[in-house]
């Protein structure tokens, strides 16, 4: 006798089962997904930032354009070369470009550069004594320790540098090495000002039309103090937020969107005349195109050129900078750079953000 086997139907529950070969796909798929869209955001807030890091260095680009037609020039570069002087001083000093240390021109040039001049120029940070406006910090309390608003600059004069060229604190007028010195300032021309170092500028009051400041919508948090430089000439900077309680007396540096102060580059220019132009050995003038950290990693064919080989034997350059008077430099989101070569091997200039411009 044959009997029929009937299957029993699998009830729902078992119907809606997973194997474990199908739970482990799953979960290969989700964590995919997540390493995919962590990646998408990412590369998202990065290019965010650099898009804003670019809008700032427009925004400042504007500001000494418009520096450039109130004085006629554009600021001299600012950096570390008097030692001795007083905090607030420390990389505020007037560097030319014979100032820095180099086999020739080419060498020096790459060394040239500001870490202050933004700051200092186009938004104010000083006082009467410093740029014959703002705050006298640690003078008397009482009618004119501050000016309002706060920031903003009285003409830096014919030198750039508020007297501290042709018309240098007496006690340091003798000597010619110490002319562009920060403690050398003396906004007013007086015959007889106080040191800078003293307190009583306070009564000292520079009279004169207010300029800027020329970058209006400064958020504080892209101020930052700095506080020294290592070994390889990276600088350090602290933010207002961080609580330091010196940070007024600090010089300011305007920073970038990765938290690290964008570099100010100057057109060389002969001796203290800020609007010439010092002729080149190989021909021309020297120029922007030859600072290779500012050449583009990858050079469209329209804007390529030919300029002095770098470390690695490459001479392409950037034609837009040969004519730049100056140049602004971020080193972008890996926050590093090798100013020996355009096409570094460590791939540091590849995310370098820069703005050129006449």
């Amino acid at each position: 006798m044959l009997r029929t086997m009937q299957t029993t139907p699998a009830s729902p529950r078992a119907r809606a089962a997973f194997t474990l070969t199908e739970l482990l796909v799953v979960v290969a798929i989700i964590v995919l997904l997540i390493g995919v869209t962590t990646v998408v955001i990412g590369s998202t807030a990065k290019r965010a930032q650099v898009v804003k890091t670019q809008f700032l260095m427009n925004t400042i680009s504007s500001g000494l354009a418009q520096f450039n037609t109130d004085f006629g020039y554009y600021p001299p570069v600012l950096g570390r070369k008097d030692t001795g002087a007083p905090t607030q001083g420390f990389a505020r000093d007037v560097v030319r470009y014979t100032d820095v240390s180099g086999a020739n021109d080419l060498t020096r040039q790459q060394e040239w550069y500001s870490y202050t001049t933004l700051a200092d120029f186009l938004i104010g940070y000083g006082h009467r004594g410093e740029d014959g406006y703002g705050i006298v910090r640690g003078g008397p309390a009482g009618t004119g320790n501050k000016e309002a608003p706060p920031f903003g600059i009285r003409s830096p004069g014919p030198d750039g540098c508020w007297g501290a060229i042709d018309a240098p604190q007496p006690a340091l007028a003798g000597n010619p090495a110490f002319r562009g010195f920060y403690r050398a300032r003396n906004p007013a021309r007086l015959a007889q000002p106080p040191a800078i170092t003293n307190n009583q500028w306070n009564a000292a009051a520079v009279e004169g039309k207010v300029y800027g400041p020329y970058i209006d919508t400064m958020d504080e948090r892209m101020i930052g103090g700095l506080t020294g430089f290592d070994a390889s000439g990276r600088p350090s900077v602290v933010t207002n937020d961080q609580g330091v309680p010196n940070f007024d007396d600090l010089p300011k540096c305007i920073l970038d969107y990765w938290g690290e102060p964008i570099a100010y580059y100057r057109a060389p220019y002969g001796g203290d005349d800020l609007k010439s132009s010092v002729p080149s050995q190989a021909g021309g003038f020297l120029n922007l195109g030859d600072v290779f950290v500012l050449r583009d990693y990858d050079i469209l064919e329209g804007d390529r050129s030919e300029g002095a080989a770098d470390a690695r034997g490459d001479t392409n350059s950037n034609g837009n900078l040969k004519s730049a008077s100056f140049a602004l430099l971020s080193r972008g989101p890996d926050r590093s750079y090798d100013r020996t070569a355009r096409r570094d091997l460590g791939e540091f200039n590849k995310d370098n953000v820069v703005e050129a411009a006449r």
